[in-house]
């Protein structure tokens, strides 16, 4: 008898210590939510969460697609991170681009960084999340439209 009582004493203080371990856990994994700027219609955001010193975008470590935004990833470990958003404006899952390269579709990266010298890296794109709630804002860029030629205007009488 007094050694199956000594079994549970020892079960439950093994128990005692198990659970604020476990619940420090989940208190050091905050949710990022993710403002984007710029989103035109209702059509998908698809987004792709890295490792900010990780050379590439893929693989990704999580991905989320939705149409409302904030956008929101839940229990995320502090880190270093970098997010990079579009806008499935055709519908087909996945971001268009031209045949040298350059997004169709509406793009952007955390911390907002120029697409001018063409797509950042995620070094170029990193933000630090901590134990709580972070938020982000992503601006997207869009695709440059080709213009249509204008027709030359006649002049009319009295225009010189």
């Amino acid at each position: 008898m007094p050694q199956s009582l000594l079994q549970t004493v020892t079960r439950l203080c093994q128990l005692c210590l198990l659970v604020p371990l476990l619940a420090c856990q989940s208190i050091q994994a905050g949710d990022l939510l993710i403002r984007v700027e710029g989103k035109q219609d209702q059509a998908n955001l698809f987004l792709a969460l890295v490792p900010a010193d990780q050379q590439d975008w893929q693989p990704s470590l999580r991905e989320l697609q939705g149409t409302e935004a904030p956008l929101r990833l839940s229990d995320l470990p502090p880190g270093r991170y970098a997010v990079q958003v579009f806008q499935d404006s055709n519908g087909n899952g996945q971001l268009d681009l031209s045949q040298r390269g350059i997004p169709q579709e509406p793009v952007g990266f955390s911390g907002n960084p120029s697409l001018f010298g063409g797509k950042p890296t995620p070094g170029d794109s990193l933000f630090e999340h901590g134990t709580t709630d972070s938020v982000i804002s992503v601006r997207l860029i869009h695709p440059h439209k080709k213009k249509e030629p204008v027709a030359p205007v006649a002049p009319r009488n009295g225009d010189r």
